[in-house]
């Protein structure tokens, strides 16, 4: 006999689900940005951020590029996961699991859409990386490289 449980709707209430895009070109180069937000700052990361509520990986990963690059830009955004990155970044200190996912650029070039979050966006060989990287973009990268896929985690308790 089966008895039915409840799920604690409270339980990871406070974790916050993000999607990051890493980006390459057909000469394999990798797109970055110079972060201007306090978390990271002057750090080269992936274009990403935070899924809206009942926003699919994908859905997100597309709305997060016409955002942050524009919608002249064409990216093919795959079901190839990276990696999964768990950090506290400073200097707010909130749990966030964010999604790492490939994309093909198909055409077009990003163009700075916000520019108070991104000095600049950069195509860059995976074997020339400008410094520093954000929050696990160097490990997913390299793991990249040997195609594995990566759990990162930053931040120990």
């Amino acid at each position: 006999m089966s008895k039915e449980i409840d799920i604690d709707l409270e339980e990871g209430k406070g974790i916050r689900t993000a999607v990051d895009i890493a980006i390459f070109n057909d000469k394999g180069q990798i797109l970055l940005g110079k972060r201007l937000a306090k978390a990271g700052l002057n750090s080269w990361g992936f274009p990403g951020g935070h899924l809206k509520d009942e926003e699919k990986i994908k859905q997100g990963a597309q709305r997060e590029i016409e955002e942050e690059l524009g919608k002249e830009i064409e990216v093919e955004i795959t079901d190839r996961i990276l990696a999964v990155r768990e950090n506290l970044i400073n200097p707010h200190l909130i749990h966030h699991l964010t999604i790492i996912i490939r994309g093909d650029l198909l055409e077009g070039e990003p163009k700075l859409m916000e520019p108070d979050r991104c000095e600049r966006w950069v195509w860059f060989d995976i074997d020339n990386l400008p410094e520093p990287l954000f929050s696990g973009i160097g490990e997913t990268i390299e793991n990249y490289q040997r195609d594995q896929v990566l759990i990162i985690t930053d931040w120990e308790k």
